[in-house]
């Protein structure tokens, strides 16, 4: 047990295997599908820079253990049981926008010069709201994340308001000169989910299953993080930062179908950073027998996806 669980978690071996599988599930699904195009390689290599990153981004906040390459593997399995996962278009800028949305925030860590960050994070994320105007309910309280990296005042706060209209600003004067202005009063329409597309988010198992594996990293790893009273102060900063931006996430992928599509690959990293900090320090054997657990979980589930894929088509 215990040789399982430490390649699992210190060697390189198991991310490559990890990335290895998702590449073979994703492309039995493409082939199934007869969508194994140029785009969607595109954003088969959009989604392993992302573990890559994720990597690099542990080792430079310490959310981990720094020679270790957990948080790809947590991220790519959770890709592997991700069937609707498509990177190719606005979901792959969604990731790609919030991951560095996050990072630019992370960085401020108790910046008392810190505007010119939240104006850039936050005119990221509100280009993700406006091609995606459901998003507007929820994600900008992720600017309540800077709390935790003690550089949220009232300045910071107030360039992370002007970093949220400038693109509305932008698109508005454009879409005024061209006479096109029309299209604001469907857009307005479109902030509000409707009622019945609420239940549609957990309606299939192809839905919930990724979420679910989220969740299990998240939410004892969170607990963990929490209640540890050991780490340097930044680490433990920015993992409260990650956990809250996590919740954030968790709240608006629930407000419709689109929101889950558009943010499941960012909740997926959110989650891994997570999982990497519960698992990081000292061995304990009931770590080891939760990652063992998550293990046959997660191989269940994807026999199961891959069984529901060969039925269909």
């Amino acid at each position: 047990m215990k040789k399982v669980v430490r390649f699992i978690i210190h060697s390189k071996a198991a991310a490559y295997i990890a990335a290895l599988l998702y590449v073979a599930v994703w492309c039995c699904r493409s082939v199934l599908a007869g969508d194994f195009i140029l785009s969607g390689c595109l954003g088969l290599l959009v989604t392993l820079v992302m573990g890559y990153l994720s990597v690099k981004v542990a080792r430079e906040f310490s959310f981990g253990d720094g020679k270790n390459t957990l948080p790809a593997t947590l991220f790519f399995m959770g890709c592997a049981v991700a069937p609707r996962l498509n990177l190719t278009g606005g979901e792959g800028m969604h990731l790609i926008l919030f991951s560095v949305a996050c990072y630019v925030l992370l960085r401020t860590f108790r910046s008392r010069n810190a505007m010119g960050g939240y104006f850039l994070a936050f005119a990221l994320v509100s280009v993700q709201c406006v091609m995606t105007p459901t998003l507007l309910l929820a994600l900008p309280c992720l600017v309540l994340c800077g709390a935790f990296v003690d550089s949220l005042h009232t300045r910071t706060f107030l360039a992370a308001l002007w970093g949220l209209l400038c693109p509305f600003w932008m698109v508005g004067g454009v879409l005024f000169l061209m006479g096109r202005t029309g299209f604001v009063v469907p857009y307005l329409e479109r902030i509000l989910p409707s009622v019945s597309s609420v239940p549609a988010v957990f309606g299939t198992l192809q839905l919930w299953i990724p979420l679910l594996w989220a969740l299990l990293l998240a939410v004892p790893g969170s607990v963990v993080i929490l209640l540890n009273r050991t780490m340097k102060l930044q680490t433990s900063a920015g993992l409260r930062f990650v956990i809250f931006s996590f919740v954030v996430l968790l709240v608006t992928v629930c407000l419709s179908p689109e929101c889950f599509v558009a943010l499941l690959p960012s909740a997926l990293v959110a989650s891994s950073l997570i999982g990497a900090g519960l698992f990081a320090g000292n061995d304990g054997r009931a770590r080891d027998i939760y990652l063992l657990v998550l293990l046959f979980l997660w191989l269940v589930a994807l026999g199961l996806l891959v069984w529901n894929n060969s039925m269909t088509y």
